[in-house]
């Protein structure tokens, strides 16, 4: 049977006991908190850098995006000039024609009248009087009449398919045109980055920049 002394002695020992024990217990809990915080900041960074290497391939891809936009419409502004320039040839040459036709005509013309002065200077010429020398001049002026009319319809003629010729070179030239507009992109849209993750452990990543170089 153990003594008072001794009874106080081991009650004593077996609280200080629990109170050493309580505090190893709280020690852990600690370090164990401290421990879990070090792992879930370090997530947070983990998350902060992966956000971070997804916003620079998102600018990259931008960048290369408006790039490749600022070619096709480059190429295109340059397929417009040359349809212009191709298409002003084309009216060009029409005019040409045009020109010429009515050159040969202006020349035919003048032609014709001289063989109608010829033609009356020959009646007149061989000193014939009355009803038939009037005859003979009417008739060199009636074809000389026939052979301006002619000509006349034939530069009207001309006229005609060169004024079509240059307005379907005018409608190809545009259709050309909206055919190179249509085949271009939409704009490009400025991206939306990846939101940067929220924790305690903020690394101040900034946005990252455009190098347009």
């Amino acid at each position: 049977m153990c003594s008072p002394d001794g009874g106080l002695t081991l009650a004593a020992a077996s609280q200080a006991m629990g109170i050493v024990s309580s505090g190893l217990g709280i020690v852990q809990g600690f370090q164990q908190a401290a421990f879990a915080q070090q792992q879930a900041n370090l997530q947070h960074q983990n998350a902060q850098i992966q956000a971070n290497y997804e916003r620079q391939a998102q600018v990259a891809k931008h960048i290369g995006d408006v790039r490749a936009q600022q070619a096709q419409t480059l190429a295109a502004q340059q397929q417009v000039y040359y349809n212009s320039e191709a298409a002003s040839k084309a009216w060009t040459a029409e005019q040409v024609k045009l020109n010429e036709a009515r050159q040969a005509a202006a020349f035919k013309s003048q032609e014709i009248y001289a063989k109608q002065i010829g033609a009356q200077g020959r009646v007149l010429a061989t000193g014939a009087t009355g009803q038939s020398v009037g005859l003979l001049t009417m008739d060199a002026e009636r074809q000389a009449g026939f052979a301006q009319a002619k000509e006349n319809a034939t530069i009207r003629s001309a006229e005609q398919a060169a004024g079509v010729a240059m307005e379907s070179i005018g409608i190809q030239n545009q259709s050309q045109n909206n055919q190179v507009r249509s085949s271009l992109s939409a704009p490009v849209a400025a991206p939306q980055l990846a939101p940067m993750p929220v924790g305690n452990a903020p690394m101040n990543l900034a946005i990252p920049s455009y190098n347009w170089g």
